[in-house]
């Protein structure tokens, strides 16, 4: 229940951060934003790994620098769809990162096929096309970049759950957000002073709520069941509806709610599933 808690404290300062996004997107470059974002998210955090930085050590600098490319490419493409579409829309396909986890993992053979775990996928896709296209024919591209970052984010996924006993997660968003601060500060079209004291502010509250929702989530799934705390992500459906409608009177469509339904039922019964499958395999020594 703790762990719970904290991971639900977590997504709900993820979500003060994609609202500072959103606000932002409507003033300044894309590129700009995300990098006074993460900027503010590393010093942050290097406030509370700089007694700990025997954290970042690694043997694989290789790896560091892909995870890296991909969570700039995740960050870019989501956010670009938060400032360019309703918020609630494009959390509902961010959240379509669970499916394709299960989907990419039966694909690699890390996980045997299973028609439940594959129903649960199709029912999450169905979901998405709806929140795709409300009016069934007629696609909204400034979503077509979020469904991109949940896959993205979903091999990312897989890759860190792979090395998570050779390489710390703090080292993977500490090493991301340096390689996404250095891209994005030489990206041209944007000047670092253009930014008023107000966006700075804006940004630097953005950036702080994404150190402190980093901290909390990793402290959830250190203390508790890895199924429980990402179940809580689907919490920021209710977090991004609410925050969206009182600061910009955002209503997603009706179909599009029925969609998110279907994403977040097929995510919740995915990772129910893996946790029962998790107990099993526990159980099976002890029973033979």
């Amino acid at each position: 229940m703790k762990a719970a808690l904290i991971a639900l404290c977590g997504f709900f300062f993820f979500t003060w951060m994609d609202l500072s996004i959103k606000h932002l997107l409507a003033t300044y470059p894309l590129p700009q934003v995300i990098f006074f974002n993460c900027l503010f998210a590393l010093l942050a955090l290097s406030v509370w790994v700089t007694p700990r930085w025997t954290l970042l050590k690694t043997s694989r600098p290789g790896l560091h620098l892909i995870r890296a490319v991909m969570l700039l490419l995740v960050d870019a493409l989501a956010f670009y769809s938060y400032g360019a579409a309703p918020l609630t829309e494009a959390y509902s396909l961010i959240l379509t990162m669970p499916v394709f986890v299960a989907v990419f993992a039966m694909a690699m053979n890390m996980e045997r096929f299973d028609s439940g775990r594959f129903m649960l996928a199709l029912m999450g896709f169905v979901g998405a096309l709806i929140v795709l296209s409300p009016s069934f024919g007629v696609v909204n591209m400034a979503l077509l970049p979020a469904l991109a970052s949940a896959m993205i984010e979903a091999a990312a996924f897989i890759m860190v759950a792979k090395y998570k006993d050779q390489e710390h997660p703090l080292a993977f968003a500490v090493y991301g957000l340096s390689l996404i601060v250095v891209v994005t500060g030489c990206w041209p079209g944007w000047s670092l002073f253009s930014f008023d004291m107000s966006a700075l502010a804006i940004s630097a509250a953005g950036g702080v709520c994404y150190a402190l929702a980093t901290l909390l989530v990793l402290s959830a799934f250190q203390s508790g069941s890895p199924s429980t705390v990402s179940a809580m992500q689907y919490s920021q459906l209710v977090w991004g509806m609410a925050l969206a409608y009182a600061f910009w009177d955002e209503t997603p469509a009706s179909l599009a709610l029925i969609g998110a339904l279907l994403i977040a039922t097929s995510g919740l019964l995915l990772m129910r599933r893996e946790m029962s499958a998790r107990r099993a395999r526990k159980r099976a020594p002890l029973a033979a």
